[in-house]
């Protein structure tokens, strides 16, 4: 009887085991979880950052302050030497653009989206293309 009982206890100890087991192996190793919103990137080698080499220090109209602004493009590589054969003029017309703004067209979100967006068409016009043309405004200061 004692033998029954021992044999009994260590099957059943046995099964506790596998299960155990089982519920481990399936919680770590087979259970993973799907990675939320992940998705492939890919990467456009068409595309690249172009930059001016350094940034435009400029005064504020009708104030005492100035600006400083760092601007970088993302653009077609094949713009690229275009952009290095007009780069003083389009230094040049980004300078304009930043001389010609007042303390309140410097302020917040809007501000610097309207600067973005007059810096992509005047350099858009100087280089003759409809291509698309990326503007980051990397640091903005006005002090």
């Amino acid at each position: 009887m004692e033998r029954k009982n021992f044999v009994l206890i260590a099957i059943i100890i046995l099964l506790l085991f596998i299960i155990l087991s089982g519920i481990i192996l399936y919680i770590f190793v087979l259970n993973k979880p799907e990675e939320l919103g992940l998705k492939e990137i890919t990467i456009d080698k068409e595309i690249v950052l172009y930059d001016f080499g350094s940034s435009f220090v400029n005064n504020v109209k009708d104030s005492k302050k100035i600006t400083k602004v760092t601007v970088k493009l993302d653009v077609n590589l094949k713009l690229v030497e275009l952009l290095d054969n007009r780069k003083s003029e389009i230094i040049d017309r980004i300078n304009l653009i930043m001389r010609g703004k007042a303390e309140k067209d410097l302020v917040g979100v809007e501000g610097q989206l309207k600067i973005k967006a007059e810096i992509r068409e005047a350099i858009k016009k100087i280089l003759s293309t409809d291509k698309k043309i990326e503007v980051y405004i990397e640091e903005l200061i006005v002090q």
